[in-house]
């Protein structure tokens, strides 16, 4: 059961948060559960729990952000749930996308090479969703150095096509151990199923 820390960077790569994270397991196939607390745009905490199958499909998210939250879950071509209270209903796509790593280690993990893809995104803080077309580049496999040592990891580049955003960002087994610019693993225990450093 990986568990650890990120420092949450702003634009600048000045940290401005934090985001304890813990996965593993489960009856499903993998569970990620986060705790995020930041100052931007101004001081507030969130929750994020994210259960995804065998094969990496989201099948169940709920997001709180402290003015709004939402709980979604995969019925055949929909995704069911509530939204601030309100019922909800949303066209599935295979990916679901918010201000985690967690996404980015799913999804990584579900495609395994290059691709296009059209993801249901939530919006940060409101959880509004919308569809965002995004892209997925599989650079290799390299050894990469963090602050708690050095992983074998998958190379990505990550690109939100409609506004050609884009950052590089390696994946360890389950775990997202560097996102160029946005979050640095700072803290981390493999537990007994994580991948594992070396110094």
């Amino acid at each position: 059961m990986p568990s650890g820390s990120y420092a949450v960077l702003d634009s600048d790569g000045n940290p401005v948060g934090t985001e304890d994270f813990r996965c593993a397991p489960g009856l499903a196939g993998w569970r990620f559960v986060s705790e995020i607390r930041t100052t931007v745009p101004g001081p507030h905490a969130e929750r994020v729990d994210l259960v995804v199958d065998a094969s990496w499909l989201p099948i169940r998210v709920a997001i709180a952000t402290g003015e709004h939250a939402i709980e979604l879950e995969r019925q055949g071509a929909a995704f069911v749930g509530v939204r601030d209270g309100e019922p909800i209903e949303v066209a599935a796509r295979p990916d679901v996308d918010y201000l985690s790593p967690a996404f980015n280690a799913v999804t990584a993990n579900r495609l395994g090479a290059t691709a296009d893809i059209e993801v249901v995104y939530l919006e940060a803080l409101t959880c509004e969703p919308r569809f965002e077309p995004q892209r997925y580049e599989l650079l290799g496999d390299e050894e990469v150095g963090t602050a708690v040592g050095v992983f074998a990891a998958r190379r990505w580049r990550y690109t939100a096509l409609s506004s050609g955003w884009t950052r590089e960002l390696w994946v360890a087994g389950d775990v997202v151990v560097r996102y160029e610019g946005l979050f640095e693993l700072t803290a981390y225990e493999p537990g007994a199923s994580g991948p594992r450093p070396r110094p």
